[in-house]
């Protein structure tokens, strides 16, 4: 289903023959006479894709050209400014659809108009990354399979303390590229997916198993799966159910959404297509004998290192799910 803007710049393109440009050049249509803001679907004179923001005040300067981005600032008749940002990509538009159509949504939660450009800007830095070296603004599978498991590990996390929902994801700072995917107050989590048939666990950097705080590595054993399968596991499944558990927190949503587009999940058809059957969880203590590799071990000249850890080696390490709970 498209988004609202994806309709939009349809009908403006099927007009354009018709109804000639406007501001510079752009033909502009309000999202939502309602919205607190001016913030439009706009096409250029060649039909590509825009979103465009009203401000009073000159927009900032942003360095937001990815080679799928182009970002566009001007004054318009009148002394109001536009701010702009273009979809030079090809595919990608059914992504940016729904990326411009978040942007608007999260805006009629602010409150100034300096905190819409701010917004705007903290996105515009997120959609970078999901397009930057040419990327389609999709995860890979292997990347799917991973957020899965930190998905999977959120939502048990909350259903441990459903009085405290917004703790839970708060303490989720994987996207925001900590070492380690959970960061409590008395703990720290990190999560691994593998498959059914691995044999070891893959660690991607020195630092991932070394912390300050008592850690936890969880692994979650995922088979690929038909989406039809019973018990099979979605990333739009494990969003919707996760949502559905920080209804009742103030602004836990939102919270939410922001740290699943820093992982770079935008709600896109494709995850649903993409599916996997979770068969167990392991649960390990990482104790100063757990066998691992930290930055104090690394000889001189070797600023880091990714190793895999073989199952069989941890055995005596693991706990049980009650005890890394408690």
């Amino acid at each position: 289903m498209m988004t609202k803007i994806e309709d939009l710049w349809q009908v403006m393109r099927n007009e354009a023959t018709t109804s000639p440009q406007t501001d510079n050049g752009w033909k502009l249509v309000r999202l939502d006479p309602d919205h607190p803001f001016d913030i439009y679907a706009a096409i250029d004179e060649n039909g590509l894709a825009m979103l465009a923001i009203g401000t009073s005040a000159l927009p900032p300067s942003i360095n937001g050209d990815t080679g799928a981005l182009d970002y566009i600032r001007f004054q318009r008749f009148g002394g109001r400014w536009l701010m702009g940002l273009r979809l030079a990509g090809q595919g990608l538009e059914d992504v940016f659809g729904r990326l411009c159509q978040d942007l608007a949504d999260a805006a009629a939660e602010v409150a100034t108009e300096t905190a819409l450009v701010a917004l705007f800007r903290e996105r515009l830095m997120l959609w970078q990354r999901l397009f930057r070296d040419g990327g389609n603004g999709l995860l890979q599978r292997f990347q799917i399979k991973g957020l899965m498991g930190e998905l999977i590990a959120l939502e048990e996390f909350i259903q441990l303390r459903p009085d405290e929902p917004l703790l839970s994801v708060m303490a989720w700072t994987g996207p925001e590229g900590t070492s380690q995917d959970f960061l409590f107050s008395d703990h720290a989590v990190e999560v691994k997916a593998v498959s059914a048939n691995a044999v070891a666990v893959s660690i991607s950097s020195a630092k991932q198993l070394d912390c300050l705080l008592p850690l936890i590595l969880r692994t979650y054993v995922l088979r690929e799966a038909s989406a039809e399968e019973a018990g099979a596991l979605t990333l739009p499944l494990l969003a919707a159910r996760i949502e559905q558990l920080l209804a009742g927190s103030p602004g836990g949503n939102a919270v939410f959404r922001e740290k699943l587009l820093e992982a770079g999940y935008v709600e896109h058809e494709y995850y649903r297509s993409v599916a996997y059957s979770p068969l167990e969880s392991r649960h390990y203590a990482v104790s100063p004998a757990f066998p691992r590799i930290i930055p104090a071990l690394l000889p001189v000249g070797i600023p880091d290192v990714s190793y895999s850890i073989l199952f069989s080696a941890l055995e005596k390490f693991r706990v049980l799910e009650t005890q890394d709970a408690a």
